[in-house]
């Protein structure tokens, strides 16, 4: 393998008490109180509504409000003070309004995750920006808009750890494909998505397939294998102990062959320098690597092989128009489809800084 009381509480004139126990962070205000201030700034500006949907607006305002402060005390307790900030609750106000409109649980589940992450910064930058623009814009999106750019993001700019081909094979199917259906993708979905800002679109011409992007991200998943005899041929010497055991591991494909115990070329490096090969040895071992990995017609096979429905991706990946793959997502996209992500595939914390400076 790839190495608990009885409780008191006032608020403000039209505002709507919620009873928990009364956790107070740095002799600061309570999560009570938090939760009170909140509501009082939707009932203060919200829209003025029928009796009846004002009844179901505070309910869901509610609802969402009460969420996020169990999922922030639970998960950055210490963000609980950037409730002070006019941002922030400005930042809740405008998840209150979409979740309000929506009523849609798997909006409000997208909300909450992009609101924890949001009362994370203290300071404004790119990262902050993005995500208040996100709570703006997913509403605006259909489901199958949200996994068009999260099966983009899965595929282009995600990294997950594997090592055999059994843990890239339930990778695959089960934090990409979840994004793929038989829904018939329109152009004006595409078109949507950029006047939304979440994409920017590459040169017509430019095209890779599925394929392509698995190939680049896993390359120690597809070498075809060798023997020892092929790649001391090659750099011109013969491998000692050290070597085999630092370099070489039983090939993923043929039982008869060896492959390097490193994903990528990077890793293959690093590890020929801890052997201290000379620069000239660690070329010719790069240069030996690229050669006996699959082309990517072959990739495809072998992964339609293990999972039949991967077809299906690759037709829509590239469709009649190549538009999933000649998409370039912003950082507001970025952060609705690692949201989205996070939402279907499970509680997956992500760094946004490694995407959005």
């Amino acid at each position: 393998m790839i190495n608990d009381h009885i409780q008191k509480q006032e608020g403000g004139d039209q505002s709507t008490n919620l009873q928990c126990q009364n956790l107070v962070y740095n002799q600061g205000m309570s999560v009570t109180e938090y939760r009170a201030v909140a509501l009082d700034v939707f009932n203060a500006n919200f829209l003025r509504l029928s009796r009846e949907a004002a009844e179901i607006a505070i309910i869901r305002a509610t609802s969402i409000t009460q969420t996020f402060f169990n999922e922030l005390q639970e998960k950055n307790e210490a963000a609980l003070e950037q409730m002070r900030d006019p941002a922030m609750q400005s930042a809740l106000f405008e998840a209150q309004k979409q979740y309000v409109k929506s009523g849609d649980s798997n909006l409000e589940s997208m909300l909450v995750k992009m609101l924890v992450d949001r009362a994370s910064f203290t300071t404004r930058n790119t990262k902050q920006i993005a995500l208040d623009e996100a709570l703006s814009v997913v509403n605006k999106l259909t489901e199958e808009q949200l996994d068009i750019l999260t099966l983009n993001f899965s595929l282009t700019s995600l990294y997950r750890s594997v090592g055999n081909i059994d843990e890239l094979i339930r990778f695959i199917k089960n934090e990409i494909m979840v994004f793929v259906n038989d829904v018939e993708y329109h152009e004006s979905w595409f078109s949507h998505l950029a006047y939304c800002g979440c994409v920017t679109f590459m040169s017509g011409q430019w095209y890779k397939g599925a394929e392509f992007f698995l190939l680049g991200q896993y390359p120690a998943m597809f070498q075809k294998g060798f023997d020892k005899s092929e790649l001391e041929a090659s750099i011109g010497f013969p491998v000692d102990t050290n070597f085999e055991k630092t370099l070489f591991m039983l090939n993923f494909h043929s039982v008869n062959k060896l492959q390097f115990n490193a994903m990528n070329t990077k890793s293959l490096t690093e590890k020929a320098k801890m052997l201290e090969l000379e620069e000239e040895t660690i070329s010719k071992l790069i240069k030996f690597y690229s050669d006996q990995l699959m082309n990517e017609s072959e990739v495809l096979d072998f992964i339609k092989e293990k999972i039949p429905e991967f077809e299906l991706l690759s037709k829509k990946w590239g469709g009649e128009h190549n538009t999933i793959s000649a998409m370039k997502l912003t950082s507001v996209g970025t952060v609705l489809a690692q949201a989205n992500y996070t939402h279907k595939v499970g509680d997956i914390e992500f760094d946004l800084g490694h995407w959005i400076k």
